[in-house]
């Protein structure tokens, strides 16, 4: 969806047209889920957070400064919305006493049709070779198809240092993908 297409739906979400939503979420559900879920490590949070995120974007469209990066923005929100949750959670824990550790929320153990494709499960088996800061930029390089300006950005680290954690990420899976190939 190019930024032109993205602020006529942010001007149907202003109207008050759900369409605009319905074909935002269409087009960056995944997107926003995979941006979450890197930062959470929780199925079952990144889905809760992705719902609540386009709730949120439904109440906030009108704060969008047209002619700007929309991915980078929804990003971003999504980003902070994972950030606060994990906040929220160390806060709480903090609040919980030891006798109540069984009921602290734990990560979904269901695991969605697409996730038990063989391909993915490789794919999340080699992407679990990188750090997570080299997981989150080939997830937003790769995944969201973002530009290594707006990753930077978004992760507040200069130009260099991203694209020289991608290139180290990317040469880290494809020596693991020849690792399994080869054995």
């Amino acid at each position: 969806m190019t930024d032109r297409q993205f602020e006529r739906r942010i001007k149907l979400i202003q109207q008050g047209d759900k369409q605009g939503l319905k074909e935002i979420y269409d087009e960056y559900g995944k997107m926003i889920y995979q941006c979450v879920f890197q930062v959470l490590h929780s199925s079952h949070d990144a889905e809760d957070v992705t719902s609540d995120f386009f709730l949120k974007l439904w109440k906030i469209a009108d704060t969008y400064c047209f002619g700007g990066k929309h991915k980078r923005w929804l990003v971003t929100i999504a980003r902070n919305m994972a950030l606060d949750l994990i906040k929220k959670r160390s806060h709480e824990q903090l609040t919980i006493n030891n006798d109540d550790e069984d009921f602290r929320d734990e990560p979904a153990d269901t695991v969605s049709t697409e996730e038990t494709v063989a391909g993915k499960m490789a794919v999340a088996e080699a992407l679990e070779k990188l750090d997570e800061s080299e997981r989150e930029i080939v997830n937003m390089k790769i995944f969201a198809d973002m530009t290594f300006k707006d990753i930077a950005a978004v992760l507040e680290k200069p130009i260099g240092t991203v694209t020289w954690k991608y290139r180290n990420a990317i040469a880290k899976l494809r020596e693991f993908i020849g690792e399994v190939y080869s054995a």
